[in-house]
């Protein structure tokens, strides 16, 4: 039988809170970084037959092996890793995968959540820059990785199966996140930037607003609820001129059906093989008390009436005393997972990093303290 959850919050992916009772909800004044480890790209694995690994985004902590369960958002061969995890000194080891199967949809998975039965709740971005495009959504399969079912999800979300992006999610700018509140009734995720129909992405000059899903428990699945608008901060401005520039919304942690920790991911990339790179990293703890629920809104455009989450910024990871001099110029920093409390009142949340399989790049795991 599952282990119960004395632990069931830990670690990555934010998105794995599954004890019925759950902590109180969290309201962190501070975060600090505490310790970091890492993987490089193209690390083989003899316990990965057949698999590379990498392009982690996601995870969650399986209470019953007191393993991680780490989801990979490669597009040909969708998988989540088993992981073996220890606290101290912080250390990841892939001991084992689950292949993901029968899916009706293509894969590009981005967020993970492990439910109370074991099985896991996935977050897709599709695939937009084929045609016909692949639609974005939310996806749960057995804890073995067998397709059950896909959650509705609202027809302004999906882009037109070919031609202009005019409405809908944007290419590689859809679920990142995805977080589930300790109680297990409450879903959320989030696109990572604004509809098309609702406004202009983020550049150097403005934010934008993206949306947070909520999808309520009923019967043995999740139906969408409320939706409110998370306000994205502006590109981070690079030293150098860039070719390629991204920001967006690419992970939530729920402590309640009303406070979420976000991470917000800016990056920019100068032109050439060794151009230089600007990644910002930052923490936010996110209310929804007082924010107008936009449900009922396709597009929000023209709309001056509408109030957005609040959000306080809680650590700016770029900046973080301790930070390693192998993490300086950061990475691609895309899921979160809250530990249980310690005996002091704080709670360790980890960060993880996603490759790209890129050499270039590292699988980090970087464990920071909230108080």
């Amino acid at each position: 039988m599952r282990r119960l959850l004395a632990i069931a919050a830990l670690i990555l992916g934010v998105s794995s809170c599954i004890n019925s009772v759950g902590p109180a909800p969290l309201r962190p004044s501070s975060a600090a970084l505490d310790e970091a480890f890492s993987i490089s790209s193209g690390t083989s694995f003899a316990t990965l037959v057949g698999a590379k690994f990498g392009g982690v985004s996601g995870l969650a902590f399986d209470a019953a092996s007191g393993e991680l369960l780490g989801v990979s958002d490669d597009r040909d061969n969708s998988r989540v890793f088993r992981l073996r995890f220890e606290e101290h000194p912080l250390k990841v080891e892939p001991i084992g995968l689950i292949a993901l199967s029968g899916s009706p949809v293509k894969l590009d998975c981005e967020g993970i959540v492990l439910l109370p039965n074991g099985h896991l709740l996935i977050s897709s971005e599709g695939v937009q820059n084929e045609d016909p495009r692949q639609p974005p959504g939310i996806l749960e399969f057995t804890h073995d990785g067998a397709f059950v079912r896909m959650l509705n999800l609202r027809e302004r979300y999906v882009p037109p199966a070919s031609g202009p992006i005019t409405r809908g999610v944007r290419s590689n700018s859809s679920f990142e996140s995805l977080a589930l509140t300790p109680d297990g009734r409450t879903l959320f995720t989030g696109t990572e930037t604004a509809l098309a129909q609702d406004g202009d992405a983020a550049n150097f000059e403005h934010g934008a607003l993206s949306r947070i899903l909520e999808y309520r428990r009923e019967g043995e699945t999740f139906v969408p609820g409320r939706e409110w608008l998370y306000e994205l901060d502006p590109i981070a401005r690079p030293d150098f001129t860039p070719d390629f520039s991204v920001t967006g919304l690419v992970e939530l942690v729920a402590s309640s059906d009303r406070e979420l920790l976000a991470l917000e991911r800016s990056y920019a990339q100068e032109a050439g093989e060794r151009g230089r790179e600007l990644n910002r990293i930052r923490l936010y703890r996110v209310s929804l008390d007082g924010a107008t629920d936009v449900s009922a809104f396709d597009s929000i455009a023209g709309r001056a009436d509408l109030r957005p989450a609040s959000k306080q910024l809680l650590l700016d990871l770029g900046k973080a005393p301790g930070l390693p001099p192998s993490l300086a110029a950061l990475d691609n920093f895309e899921g979160l997972a809250l530990l249980p409390p310690l005996h002091d009142g704080r709670r360790p949340l980890i960060v993880v990093s996603d490759d790209n399989f890129s050499n270039r790049q590292r699988t980090w795991f970087v464990r920071l303290m909230i108080r």
